[in-house]
């Protein structure tokens, strides 16, 4: 798979998983591996629960894609988001504020979907 393709599916993955959760999960391989979860398990529950999570505190989070970086099947991506703090969070009430978050993340795309995160 070409850096371009590997791009592609990582676009693909940010742009619905907020939307629609069942097309970004289209995007995973049924061996997924978050490693900021070592615990979670494997495939595509583990992007579910996490999304479920994380609406069920943030029910307005949105992602964008600042930078893009590939080289073989590794794919770098700098995102920012944000979203309202309506929902208990590891034990913090909700605020009501809005909260801006950025991040680095680096996943490994294989046969067109993300094996590690």
């Amino acid at each position: 798979m070409s850096a371009d393709a590997a791009k592609a599916v990582i676009r693909r993955f940010y742009t619905e998983l907020f939307r629609d959760l069942a097309s970004a999960e289209e995007c995973i391989s049924p061996d997924y591996v978050d490693h900021n979860n070592a615990d979670a398990g494997h495939g595509p529950n583990v992007l579910r629960s996490h999304v479920a999570a994380l609406l069920h505190t943030f029910p307005d989070f949105t992602i964008e894609i600042e930078d893009i970086l590939a080289e073989g099947d590794r794919v770098v991506t700098r995102v920012s988001g944000r979203g309202t703090h309506a929902g208990t969070w590891m034990q913090i009430e909700p605020t009501g504020s809005v909260i801006h978050v950025k991040g680095i993340n680096i996943d490994r795309v294989s046969n067109g979907r993300i094996v590690e995160h």
